[in-house]
């Protein structure tokens, strides 16, 4: 009983001293949060401090990453992630890659281990669920590869016992095969180099690949292999990608994106792409500035 009166009697505060005390519990409270938000660092302000890019990308892919007959890991995400680094860093050799294949690509940014990643990532719905992409630098869609001397002839033709059909081991092409081609026997591989291999020793008899990797594979192959009438699905768009919840990071990248893509930058972006691919880029505006 005693115990209760005092505590009784300690909490007969007037007005003045509740305000104060109000005012003393909403500082501390501040403070906490702060130093909570203070502690979720930006991986844009590590960059920073790093003064290195850590990048998830290809080495098996061409023409947007693979490793050259010098023996030189380059390509056109490769050069565009080394635009990005002369960006934000000032140089376009302050970069460390980080090579992964397309089942890796994207626990390499989950996991912290790098920054974020350029490896021919098509943004899908179900994939923006759990990660973070910028807008796309570059448009893609999916063809199909086949002998210029293949019985397959059009699409359609996929769909038969008789057929075996290559790709990437991902999700999408996974889901493609069976939407296009489910009567065919499917086969997946690591890369896509593996899969034009294949395609080379006959193993398979159509290989469905990224838009870009087709057309670099056809013009290599000096007219070996033709590519088919239409395309799997619909136009995509192939992004950055990173751990989501970090938007300072990504507004950073998202907005250089769009300066390569659709601005100030657009003449350095439309270099590279003709460079590749051997075509100009889509326009960076609809209309003319004249």
């Amino acid at each position: 009983m005693g115990f209760c009166r005092s505590l009784l009697k300690w909490m007969r505060f007037d007005h003045r001293t509740l305000l104060c005390f109000a005012a003393v519990l909403g500082f501390v409270t501040f403070a906490a949060g702060l130093g909570a938000a203070q502690a979720q660092e930006s991986r844009l302000e590590a960059i920073l401090k790093r003064d290195k890019l850590i990048v998830a990308v290809s080495n098996s892919t061409m023409p947007t990453g693979f490793i050259d007959d010098n023996g030189t890991h380059t390509g056109f995400e490769i050069e565009f992630a080394r635009l990005l680094a002369k960006s934000i860093l000032g140089s376009p050799d302050k970069i460390e890659f980080v090579v992964v294949n397309a089942a890796g690509r994207f626990p390499a940014v989950l996991s912290g281990r790098v920054d974020f990643g350029i490896a021919s990532a098509t943004i899908y719905p179900d994939r923006a669920v759990r990660l973070a992409f910028t807008r796309p630098y570059m448009d893609s869609t999916t063809f199909v590869v086949v002998p210029k001397d293949s019985p397959i002839k059009k699409i359609e033709d996929l769909d038969s016992a008789d057929v075996v059909f290559g790709a990437t081991n991902t999700a999408a092409m996974i889901d493609r095969a069976k939407r296009y081609a489910p009567k065919a026997k499917a086969m997946y591989f690591d890369t896509d180099s593996a899969a034009f291999q294949a395609l080379k020793s006959r193993r398979v008899g159509a290989v469905q690949a990224d838009s870009a990797a087709a057309e670099f594979q056809i013009a290599r192959s000096n007219g070996a292999w033709v590519k088919l009438p239409g395309q799997l699905g619909s136009l995509n768009g192939n992004a950055l990608f990173m751990k989501p919840g970090d938007f300072q990071l990504w507004l950073c990248l998202d907005t250089i994106v769009g300066e390569y893509t659709h601005g100030s930058r657009f003449d350095e972006y439309e270099a590279l792409y003709r460079k590749w691919f051997g075509a100009a880029p889509p326009p960076a505006r609809f209309y003319s500035a004249k």
